[in-house]
């Protein structure tokens, strides 16, 4: 398909195809069945120039601009969705958060390690049994003096435990709940800053989840991200920013398993012909591939929205929604494609179908999308 893609936008989206079939195809089962970090393949993305690809040469990174990145994303999602969260994790999420809010120093100090490979980022914003700063295991930053104390917990943290750099959310003014969030860069060497846990989930293994413990972690006000108190409002930019790259993850995952159905229903036979020669299968193999399209059409206008320094929230919050829903909608039916092959899981579809549920539910609850659209369109 094309959305107008550039000469430069197609030979990247060509060499990261070339690179997840010479890297990553031949791992991808592995990195599920061990849930192992790869560490091996992030450093070869580094390499490549992915882990900085559409941020600003000046500071390390490639400049090559959002939609070239997602262009990416899509491509390592078709192989594996785990190898694509940990670079949305790392690039989406804390690396865009240091790059749009992040003094020129602070830029300096950490963007060209996140670009080069030497450091890996994390975003630490969810928090045991509640809403961020709302449970009793809050993490909560107080001023003493030139520095803030961090204390507390937050879980579920992609990356965490493999990361270098976290941007932690927490609470500058208590009393205050969320409207007092600020949002601070921290190094994952700082004294009381330990991984209590690590999650076991039910995909997206190799990108390894994490419970994060913060006992006195001294954090200096040079680290402090914006200003007090706009945290939140940190945090749903990047999220949303980061739902352009994971509708990008969902499109790659439903192209991978729509091809894999596709296979299958020219190979299966039934009744003396292909099952593929069904009307019922068609229209399910019909249906999927319209959504696919239709969501890499909004993940790229969003993308583009975003490379272009234009509004995008919105946009954005569609997107997830609606690759939210035909995600899954494309697995269920390309396991009943499959049948008891397709359920089994010594076919892809089944890591499909985990890694896809995964993309889904990233770092928003159930409602997020809706009240983003609802509110643009209500103001």
């Amino acid at each position: 398909m094309s959305y107008a893609l550039t000469e430069e936008q197609q030979l990247i989206q060509q060499s990261a195809r070339e690179f997840t079939q010479e890297y990553i195809e031949p791992i991808a089962s592995e990195i599920d069945h061990a849930s192992i970090h790869p560490s091996a393949v992030v450093q070869l993305m580094a390499e490549h120039d992915f882990l900085g690809l559409y941020l600003p040469e000046e500071f390390g990174g490639a400049s090559a601009g959002y939609l070239s990145y997602v262009l990416i994303i899509e491509e390592i999602s078709r192989m594996s969705g785990a190898v694509a969260s940990i670079l949305i994790n790392h690039a989406s999420l804390a690396a865009y958060c240091v790059n749009r809010f992040g003094t020129v120093k602070q830029k300096q100090a950490y963007l060209p390690a996140l670009c080069s490979g030497e450091k890996l980022g994390a975003f630490a914003l969810t928090e045991p049994g509640a809403a961020p700063g709302a449970g009793m295991h809050k993490v909560v930053a107080a001023k003493e003096g030139d520095n803030y104390v961090l204390n507390g917990r937050k879980c579920y943290i992609a990356n965490g435990g493999v990361a270098d750099v976290y941007v932690v959310f927490a609470l500058t003014s208590p009393e205050a709940g969320t409207k007092g969030m600020s949002a601070f860069i921290v190094d994952g060497n700082t004294a009381g800053l330990t991984v209590s846990r690590t999650v076991g989930k039910m995909g997206l293994r190799g990108c390894q989840s994490a419970e994060l413990v913060f006992e006195n972690v001294i954090v200096s006000s040079h680290n402090l991200l914006g200003s007090e108190g706009v945290g939140m409002k940190i945090a749903q930019q990047a999220q949303l920013a980061a739902s352009v790259a994971e509708g990008a993850q969902v499109v790659g995952i439903a192209q991978a398993a729509m091809d894999d159905a596709v296979r299958y229903g020219k190979e299966r036979i039934q009744f003396g012909r292909p099952i593929a020669a069904f009307p019922a299968i068609q229209t399910m193999l019909a249906e999927m591939a319209t959504n696919i399209y239709i969501a890499r059409l909004a993940v790229y206008d969003a993308a583009s929205l975003i490379e272009r320094d234009k509004p995008f929230m919105k946009e954005a919050a569609m997107v997830k929604l609606f690759t939210g829903r035909i995600g899954q909608s494309a697995l269920i039916d390309v396991i009943q494609i499959e049948g008891g092959y397709g359920y089994s899981q010594e076919m892809i579809a089944s890591r499909f179908y985990r890694d896809i549920k995964g993309a889904v539910i990233n770092e928003s609850s159930a409602d997020f999308p809706e009240k983003v659209i609802a509110k643009d369109l209500l103001a």
